[in-house]
């Protein structure tokens, strides 16, 4: 039977009306529609259900707000039974997460006749991380992926890996919400016979009026901390990386984190991009300090090549390959004023409950959302900014470079579900599906 989306709205409100009597179900779940999304900057765990108001074009204040609100919501700590909790977000420094508890893409891809686990299933670890004692609430990375062209364990969109200081591969992950884990596993959209039965792909959007959950993924770049690296200063977790038939115990640090939630505003997702503070430097700025990926002194101690400003690794790319050269990368288009002076009023909100809060490390690059969204001869709907790049996951596409420099819209608007070209709702997880078979 297909669900539709009408039918998971219904269900959301319903969620959400037991969420506000007090019988919350899923982390995260709004209750009314977020009246803060006026500017004002407060800490709420309630997940914002969309912009507070439609931007004139080029205004991007209240989706860089709804972007912070997000990125707050998500990050808060979170209770065992996959709940936000009642502490604040930093009150111990750092803490688990709400979006950490959600389901891996790489889980809901089966293998044909297989159907993906029940959400919050334990997940199984391999073979090699079983080994080393990984119990099954491990977090597991893979260093192999099913999709070639897209976002991988360890390597970049339409590009290669990104390695740190200390020759070490960031690693990548892409999670979903319960409501899109559940549109895709209730018309079978893990397989290519439910996507070619299927109807149009239309995930479930957010709702101001209904306050109601909608469709969000989260990818993650994830560094290992090393030499030179205070975890002091990282959201960070201890994962399981699998590399071919190896796996190894690191403990990683969250240096990129995009957010994407589709919207009753923007049909198109709003697409919300942190990177670490730390991550690299302006190009043409002066660079002094400790980056994540910049080596001040690189002129000095490495080769003209290895200092060439984002450019991508030798081949072959293989994280287990020893002795190769870092990636020397400047940030290309400086981040906007005035979402710098919204980042500073979050961070200074984040310290006020905890000085020593390693969420206020983290700082907003950019939002992008469909300026035009019902334009009838436009389907990605003008997204402004044209262009947006994250240091950590879009290292070698940033610009403005038509079809060439990264956008969020303009990428994911090609993303297809069957061969026969069937559009995928913005996302690539379906088109992995293809893929795998």
């Amino acid at each position: 039977m297909q669900i539709s989306k009408a039918g998971y709205i219904a269900g959301a409100a319903i969620l959400v009306a037991a969420a506000a009597a007090g019988f919350g179900l899923f982390a995260g779940s709004p209750s009314a529609p977020d009246s803060m999304l006026d500017g004002a900057v407060a800490l709420s765990s309630r997940v914002p259900a969309d912009v507070a108001a439609e931007n004139p074009v080029g205004d991007h204040s209240y989706y860089d707000t709804f972007s912070w609100k997000s990125f707050v919501s998500l990050n808060w700590p979170v209770r065992a039974d996959g709940r936000a909790d009642a502490q604040t977000i930093g009150a111990n420094g750092d803490n688990a997460t709400v979006w950490g508890t959600w389901m891996e893409d790489y889980r809901i891809l089966v293998a044909d006749g297989e159907t993906p686990p029940a959400w919050g299933t334990p997940q199984v670890p391999p073979p090699a991380c079983q080994a080393i004692g990984a119990a099954e609430t491990a977090r597991v990375l893979y260093r192999a992926t099913k999709a070639e062209g897209v976002v991988s364990s360890s390597v970049q969109a339409q590009a290669g890996p990104l390695i740190d200081l200390n020759a070490s591969y960031v690693r990548y992950e892409i999670v979903v919400n319960r409501l899109m884990y559940d549109y895709i596993v209730d018309n079978r959209l893990y397989t290519q016979a439910g996507l070619k039965a299927f109807g149009t792909i239309d995930f479930p959007a957010r709702s101001r009026a209904m306050g109601a959950e909608g469709a969000t993924m989260v990818k993650a770049a994830w560094k290992p901390l090393g030499d030179g690296d205070d975890p002091a200063r990282f959201h960070t977790i201890d994962a399981y990386v699998v590399s071919g038939d190896q796996c190894t115990r690191m403990r990683l640090g969250l240096v990129g984190m995009h957010i994407s939630t589709k919207t009753e505003s923007a049909p198109q997702w709003i697409w919300s991009t942190f990177e670490h503070v730390d991550n690299a430097p302006d190009a043409g700025a002066e660079k002094t300090g400790h980056y994540n990926f910049y080596d001040p002194d690189c002129l000095q101690s490495g080769s003209g090549e290895s200092c060439t400003p984002n450019a991508l690794p030798d081949t072959p790319w293989d994280p287990t390959r020893p002795g190769q050269v870092p990636v020397q990368v400047v940030r290309v288009t400086p981040v906007d004023a005035e979402t710098a002076a919204l980042n500073a009023k979050f961070q200074a909100e984040l310290k006020k409950a905890n000085p020593d809060t390693v969420w206020a490390n983290y700082m907003l690059i950019g939002t992008q959302y469909p300026q035009k969204p019902t334009d009838t001869t436009d389907p990605t709907g003008r997204p402004f900014p044209p262009y947006l790049a994250n240091t950590a996951i879009e290292t070698f596409m940033q610009g403005d470079t038509p079809m060439v420099s990264s956008s969020c819209i303009g990428c994911h608007n090609r993303a297809t579900a069957t061969p026969a070209a069937k559009l995928s709702d913005f996302t690539y997880i379906l088109s992995r599906v293809m893929a795998k078979e």
